[in-house]
């Protein structure tokens, strides 16, 4: 969804603009190809496939078991130690999401891992939703965590990503969209927060401001506008090789965004 003049986003594009504006000249401007991947990566992707997928499964074979099973079938071992540590994390995030479909998964969502849009002043706006649930006449947004922080209720709240979805679910799917939550997997805590028109409406001109800023940079065609950022994320970064700013900070291990408990050790 592009319309000329305005500078296309996402929650993605948007943290990276804010972390590194050298990051975003790379991946965004120049579409610089990234090889390999993270572990922790790897695990959250299988375990967004598994609870998209579950869904589709027939009703009588929808248990939480077959939800693990989904998650072995998704896995890939990108980004891992060795083939122990990715199988040990394999099954690990298998007994996560049986737990978690035992305790959540009763009730089919409205919709799943649905793109959707909207247009602002200086922004077009789009984002990938885990998950769409009904609750009467509204739409509940829900957001699926597998990092190792335990999100809070005011993680919700603040969640700029969170505010996009439901800006965006309500204006394309023309209902009400103010209830957003975090589901995190791994604990089974869900956190939650209700906007109102107010505090959504406040997101949506940060983010036309940031926009704003964003094509300034762009149309000035100079590369001082797309500074690095030094700092602890360096270390995380895909584009180390092709940053001048890459030594300051050690690069971390694949496996480093794991939860701190290794299920091979």
């Amino acid at each position: 969804m592009t319309t000329p003049g305005r500078v296309a986003v996402s929650p993605t594009k948007l943290d990276t603009w804010q972390d590194c504006r050298y990051r975003y000249r790379l991946q965004y401007l120049e579409k610089r190809r990234v090889d390999g991947s993270w572990a922790h990566l790897s695990m959250g992707n299988a375990i967004h496939a598994a609870l998209r997928d579950w869904f589709d499964v027939d009703e009588e074979g929808r248990t939480p078991a077959a939800a693990a099973d989904l998650v072995r079938g998704n896995w890939t071992a990108l980004g891992f130690r060795d083939d122990a540590q990715s199988t040990g994390w394999r099954e690990n995030a298998a007994a996560m999401v049986e737990r978690y479909c035992t305790r959540y998964g009763s009730a089919a969502p409205y919709s799943r891992e649905r793109t959707l849009g909207a247009i602002a002043e200086h922004v077009t706006i789009s984002g990938r939703i885990d998950r769409l649930d009904e609750h009467g006449d509204e739409l509940v947004v829900i957001d699926y965590k597998t990092g190792r922080r335990v999100p809070s209720d005011d993680d919700a709240r603040v969640s700029r990503a969170l505010a996009i979805y439901a800006l965006i679910t309500a204006r394309s799917l023309r209902r009400p969209a103010f209830e957003v939550r975090l589901h995190h997997v791994p604990s089974g805590v869900v956190a939650s927060h209700r906007h109102t028109a107010e505090s959504l409406a406040r997101h949506l001109s940060r983010v036309d401001a940031i926009g704003r800023d964003i094509a300034a940079a762009q149309e000035s065609g100079q590369d001082t506008q797309f500074p690095p950022s030094p700092g602890p994320l360096c270390g995380w970064c895909d584009f180390r090789d092709a940053c001048p700013a890459s030594g300051i900070v050690p690069a971390q291990p694949r496996w480093a965004g794991l939860p701190a408990a290794d299920p091979t050790d």
